[in-house]
């Protein structure tokens, strides 16, 4: 039985585990979020689980559609820990379309729940599971989150439990920035990079290797790199690229769907372009 989640209150009297159940022996933050998050979210949540695992964290998550599923992504293609919580019994997949992910999760970590087999996922499970997301880790980090999000009921936990609650900035145009400027406004750790959340856990000793670079990218000539590099994830203006790069309209456009093709960036209407 993990440690970390014998300090809580009212700790659940059994959990089931699937996997490497030495893993929770391993220190965690647990990453949520928005089911529906922007393509700013999604290379959030990923990117920083990626880091985060690296620095030898185990990312602690729900599974859920979104920012959950984005962030168990982001350990395993680090090669690093992972754990779904569920609310409901291992022998079920749920949302269903995340079988692979499952299958990885188990094979880079585990899945935990507190939840007997053939349990169904209803919804009065998940408060009880988000308890033991928060349970789990050393903090949460709340990735995207509208103002009444699920992800909210997690970070309230947390700070029940005595843990830290980071957040990320977002759009103040965006409704699913509401909920996380909502817990920075009430003194949630805002987070630029992982030092932000390894300073706040005293964890600044851990290795890490920041800046990653995909695989995708590392597959790019040196003016293919030169151009995503005045990309954001923000609608980039094509016109704005063309005006700070000496190049014909003819081959930024066979550079960009390069990039498209390679699943690295977005075309939009109005000559706009962003990455995914």
């Amino acid at each position: 039985y993990p440690d970390v989640l014998k300090q809580i209150y009212d700790p659940p009297p059994v959990i089931y585990v699937l996997g490497n159940i030495q893993t929770l022996k391993q220190p965690g933050i647990s990453i949520v979020g928005t089911r529906k998050p922007t393509p700013y979210g999604k290379k959030a949540a990923e990117s920083l689980a990626q880091e985060l695992a690296c620095a030898k964290l185990n990312i602690v998550s729900g599974m859920a559609r979104g920012i959950d599923s984005f962030a168990h992504w982001g350990a395993i293609k680090a090669g690093g820990l992972t754990t779904a919580v569920l609310g409901c019994g291992l022998d079920i997949v749920y949302p269903p379309e995340n079988f692979k992910l499952y299958k990885k999760i188990t094979e880079h970590g585990c899945a935990v729940t507190s939840f007997c087999l053939g349990k169904k996922p209803v919804a009065g499970n998940f408060p009880a599971r988000n308890r033991i997301i928060s349970g789990l880790s050393l903090g949460t980090l709340v990735v995207e989150a509208a103002e009444k999000s699920g992800s909210l009921i997690t970070a309230d936990f947390s700070l029940e439990q005595g843990r830290e609650v980071f957040a990320i900035p977002g759009s103040i145009f965006s409704p699913y920035s509401k909920g996380t400027h909502k817990l920075i406004k009430q003194g949630a750790k805002l987070v630029e990079h992982i030092d932000d959340i390894l300073e706040e856990l005293n964890l600044t000793n851990c290795f890490y290797k920041s800046n990653i670079i995909p695989s995708s990218e590392q597959e790019l000539s040196e003016i293919e790199r030169k151009i995503m590099s005045m990309i954001d994830y923000q609608p980039t203006n094509i016109e704005q690229i063309l005006q700070n790069y000496s190049i014909t309209v003819q081959d930024l456009n066979a550079i960009l769907t390069h990039l498209e093709l390679k699943g690295l960036i977005t075309t939009m209407v109005g000559g706009y372009v962003m990455k995914t």
